[in-house]
């Protein structure tokens, strides 16, 4: 049973975390007719839904990040796991050991997506619309893994 201050800190990452969902979907269903993009639909999208963009691509990130720092370990913490100076990629073993996340290289996959679309590339729009294109898939993953720790800990830990 977690005591009041690690669960106070895992409502406030579950929060957090539920916020970047929220948004990270507002926007990505209301861009999911441009998937795949191409150079033609790219450049005919309004300011409105290059902005949409922008938030689809930084509450991504914010999820991924919000997850990938905080929420894993803490769950981890909470189920009396021994993570204290473990590096991460021994962090998401333990998340796949506990039936937690289905494959550590997912994770990975999903940062490496991170890092892909977090970059502007003005000049080389090929370039940033194959990254782009990399999102529908990696949205649909992050929104599974996210919904269920959400559940699971709903259901396990904060009651």
């Amino acid at each position: 049973m977690l005591t009041e201050e690690p669960r106070n800190k895992l409502a406030e990452t579950l929060a957090i975390c539920t916020l970047h969902h929220q948004r990270m979907m507002f926007a990505y269903e209301n861009l999911e007719r441009y998937f795949p993009l191409t150079e033609l639909n790219f450049s005919k999208i309004s300011p409105i839904e290059l902005a949409l963009f922008d938030q689809l691509i930084y509450r991504f990130s914010k999820l991924q990040d919000s997850m990938g720092s905080h929420l894993f370990k803490q769950l981890l913490e909470a189920l009396e796991e021994d993570i204290a100076n473990l590096p991460f990629i021994d962090i998401l073993h333990k998340m796949e050991k506990l039936k937690l996340l289905d494959e550590a290289k997912d994770w990975i996959s999903l940062r490496q997506t991170r890092n892909a679309v977090s970059h502007e590339y003005p000049f080389y729009m090929k370039i940033q619309i194959e990254e782009l294109n990399l999102l529908p898939e990696e949205v649909e993953k992050l929104a599974a893994i996210w919904i269920r720790l959400n559940e699971y800990a709903q259901y396990h830990m904060t009651s």
